[in-house]
């Protein structure tokens, strides 16, 4: 649950594992912890070809009148299979309340779909990119603004640095974001093979599951159940932010920033 000292924002999730996955059983729990985040929720996933899905919607995930899911919620939770899922449950702190605000987005590029979400608000959105370089025209979201920003750090260090390597250039873009632009920076950010997640301001719990058909790996800004022995990561104190780098259900890099 959350600590009385955090600000409430939107939650994040994300499944991570080299075999897919349907999710509905712990996308249930998300949705019920996180019933506070009343301005809707989205989920992405991969197919065998590694090309993104988004199914989202502006409704809440779960209706408060009577506890139960809605009934949007409940049929694309059971209908995502992947090997990576991310969902969020979003609380409006900027942009209008309509579905193409609602997080996971999707852009492509370095030959990948990448898709992004996001936890905090950036407080000058419109210094993180020109209007006329908006790729995510249907939102007015700063959360768009966020992973434009991301997405032109990673291609431009990507093309400079002769080693081209996607962990250094998404770090690259992370610092470049905390650095010169002011906010709160929580984010998943993947292209279906590798995931990253920035902790900024509020921690994540962190969970390696044994399955029969393989392990998996579940990060949430939510403790998601109470009889698993789930890790809170949190940036150091004398940091600005942690760096987790995620393949399949494996945490192959755990460093500061």
């Amino acid at each position: 649950m959350l600590n009385d000292n955090h600000v409430h924002e939107c939650d994040l999730f994300l499944l991570s594992s080299y075999k897919s996955y349907f999710a509905n059983n712990i996308l249930e729990e998300f949705a019920s912890l996180g019933r506070r985040n009343v301005n809707g929720w989205g989920l992405a996933s991969y197919d065998i070809e590694g090309r993104a899905n988004i199914l989202r919607s502006a409704e809440p995930a779960f209706e408060t009148g009577n506890g139960d899911l809605s009934r949007e919620f409940y049929i694309a939770s059971r209908a995502v299979s992947s090997n990576v899922i991310l969902g969020h449950l979003r609380l409006t702190s900027r942009g209008s309340n309509y579905v193409y605000n609602n997080h996971p987005f999707k852009l492509n590029f370095l030959e990948s779909d990448w898709t992004l979400i996001h936890n905090g608000t950036a407080h000058n959105p419109e210094r993180l990119v020109p209007p006329e370089e908006h790729l995510i025209t249907e939102s007015d979201n700063d959360s768009a603004r966020v992973f434009e920003f991301m997405r032109n750090k990673m291609i431009a260090y990507y093309l400079d640095n002769p080693k081209k390597s996607i962990i250094k250039g998404c770090r690259f873009a992370y610092k470049e974001l905390i650095n010169n632009h002011e906010g709160k920076f929580n984010l998943v950010i993947s292209n279906g093979y590798i995931s990253f997640v920035f902790i900024h301001f509020r921690p994540f719990f962190f969970l390696n599951r044994e399955k029969e058909r393989g392990h998996v790996s579940l990060l949430s800004t939510l403790k998601l159940t109470d009889d698993e022995e789930w890790l809170e990561i949190n940036k150091r104190r004398n940091k600005k932010a942690k760096m987790l780098v995620l393949s399949g259900p494996l945490l192959i890099f755990n460093g500061d920033i």
